[in-house]
């Protein structure tokens, strides 16, 4: 008899969600299950053959990518001696403690949880509020692939990027020094990784199996990326690329800042040292320098991915809430932490104001009318 399929489902059928369903379901051995949030979404998934599909704006032709999601469910369907073993989470970071809610009593010690999202600060929010008596396996993706909604199931792979994953150190969050050994132990001995680790899939989404060390270096960067390209144009309200030469003077502002509060919050990351060769070299301080940051954003933000529209402007523009508090809203909520003073972090204050001012001034005029429009 035939071994089963391992079950891989994924809560938040957003712009990664897709493109990880699409990729592990057509790439990988195994049953993709889609968990939306409503039976309203899944019949709007029915209603489009439960199909997704995705555009590669980066490849000759522009080839689409069809996938069916057979298992798609929802909270209202699911039996209750059901039990998840694999979940990828990428819902977005202030939706993750009420999007699990539903999903709860279907968790176990065992079950590998892997976040796949903007931001920082959502493990803190597991490992202190939600997870409190018992630890699930926790792993952290950081994605650099640029993908939109363009209506409907359908996206538009714009810029090819990278899959970075790791464990989460969730028994011991103070500790961010993993070994070599720990991960030859998780890419034979762990179900997800395993699966992360297919050589088709890791292929179609280049994906790079990390220590926590390694994961939190380029966690760091994405954040920084973010912070910069997601605010700023969702802001002024325009596509990647337009940023490219005129974006430099407030992405410096904002890396600068970045940079002098990180190293005070991730200290020992900025001191690593690897003690032995079963531990990574890092050129921590060289990946978070401050010019080579600039050109990085520059280029993956406003070239690679020139043609897209980022997550946040896409929810500016469509009225809906945004990830701020967790990207330069982490910025400002880590000087408070620390008690750097806001002075420390007035740049990204800023930032997060205007982007919530933006959001709001956009939501006045579906509401009231454009007063800049002549009659």
């Amino acid at each position: 008899m035939a071994a089963t399929q391992p079950r891989v489902c994924i809560l938040g059928f957003g712009s990664i969600g897709v493109l990880l369903a699409s990729h592990l379901q057509q790439n990988a051995q195994v049953t993709v299950i889609p968990l939306l949030r409503s039976e309203k979404r899944l019949e709007d998934l029915i209603a489009h053959r439960k199909t997704a599909n995705v555009k590669s704006l980066f490849l000759d032709q522009q080839p689409i990518r069809e996938t069916i999601f057979d298992a798609a469910t929802c909270p209202e369907l699911i039996p209750n001696d059901w039990k998840i073993d694999n979940l990828i989470i990428t819902t977005k970071t202030y939706q993750t403690k009420d999007a699990l809610k539903p999903y709860m009593k279907y968790l176990h010690p065992r079950t590998n949880i892997m976040l796949v999202q903007n931001g920082l600060g959502v493990f803190e929010v597991l490992n202190e509020e939600i997870f409190v008596e018992w630890k699930p396996n926790l792993f952290q993706g950081v994605i650099s692939h640029g993908i939109f909604n363009t209506g409907g199931f359908s996206f538009s792979h714009a810029g090819f990027g990278n899959l970075k994953v790791a464990r989460l150190p969730s028994q011991d969050p103070g500790s961010i020094v993993q070994s070599n050994q720990l991960i030859s132990s998780d890419r034979s001995g762990n179900e997800l990784i395993r699966i992360m680790n297919d050589s088709n899939f890791a292929a179609g989404l280049d994906v790079q199996h990390l220590t926590y060390q390694e994961m939190l270096l380029g966690q760091l960067e994405k954040l920084i990326v973010n912070c910069c390209m997601n605010s700023v144009t969702s802001i002024v309200d325009c596509i990647n690329g337009e940023l490219r030469d005129i974006g430099a003077p407030i992405f410096d502002a904002i890396i600068s800042e970045s940079l002098t509060v990180l190293q005070t919050a991730y200290k020992p990351l900025f001191d690593y040292k690897p003690s032995s060769r079963d531990f990574p070299s890092l050129d921590v301080l060289g990946v978070l320098d401050r010019k080579r940051l600039l050109a990085f954003v520059l280029n993956i933000g406003c070239v690679v991915n020139g043609s897209n529209s980022t997550s946040m402007r896409q929810d500016v523009v469509n009225l809906r809430d945004t990830e701020i508090e967790y990207i330069n809203g982490y910025i400002v909520r880590l000087c408070d932490k620390l008690a750097l003073g806001r002075e420390s972090c007035k740049t990204n204050e800023t930032i997060e104001t205007l982007v919530k001012l933006r959001l709001g001034l956009n939501r006045y005029r579906d509401e009231h009318g454009d007063k800049r429009v002549k009659h």
